[in-house]
């Protein structure tokens, strides 16, 4: 069972730089969305009927998409105020949900149950543990083009290094 939150937002320039209010300012901007997921999981947990549809006896973990990739933010490292997530939780860029879904080798399921179970490569940023792996183009994003007045109507036949 995957819980998705999505959040808009992007590291500050001390993140990007790695400087020490950084991991601070990283912190702040993802312990509401960490919270968020504790507090949807547990609802799923008690059978909140909004939430009755959905299985408890499955393995669960989280995704949280941010506009762009914060690249420490699954290192283990010491965290100021990043509250302990009480299911895997992972913080990834949109752009890395892009790859996961146009993966073609293995499913987006099996690589992030594969990922959550590895102590060591569950603290890697996504990206890195999408390497490697085959990638299809993004049919959403070429129709999207594609309905562009100024599009050439031709796509590339090979993914552009994602």
């Amino acid at each position: 069972m995957l819980l998705v939150e999505v959040k808009s937002m992007m590291p500050t320039e001390n993140a990007r730089l790695g400087l020490e209010d950084g991991v601070a300012e990283t912190d702040s901007k993802l312990a509401r969305a960490y919270r968020q997921v504790d507090t949807t999981s547990a609802q799923i947990d008690e059978r909140n009927p909004a939430f009755a549809g959905i299985p408890t006896d499955r393995p669960r973990q989280a995704l949280i998409v941010t506009l762009e990739p914060f690249p420490v933010a699954n290192a283990n490292l010491p965290h100021v105020d990043l509250p302990t997530a009480d299911i895997p939780t992972t913080v990834v860029g949109a752009q890395e949900i892009e790859r996961l879904v146009t993966l073609t080798d293995t499913t987006p399921s099996s690589l992030l149950l594969e990922r959550a179970a590895d102590p060591q490569r569950s603290t890697w940023a996504l990206n890195e543990y999408l390497n490697g792996h085959e990638c299809d183009r993004n049919p959403v994003l070429d129709q999207g083009w594609a309905a562009y007045p100024s599009s050439t109507a031709r796509l590339p036949s090979a993914p552009d290094g994602m």
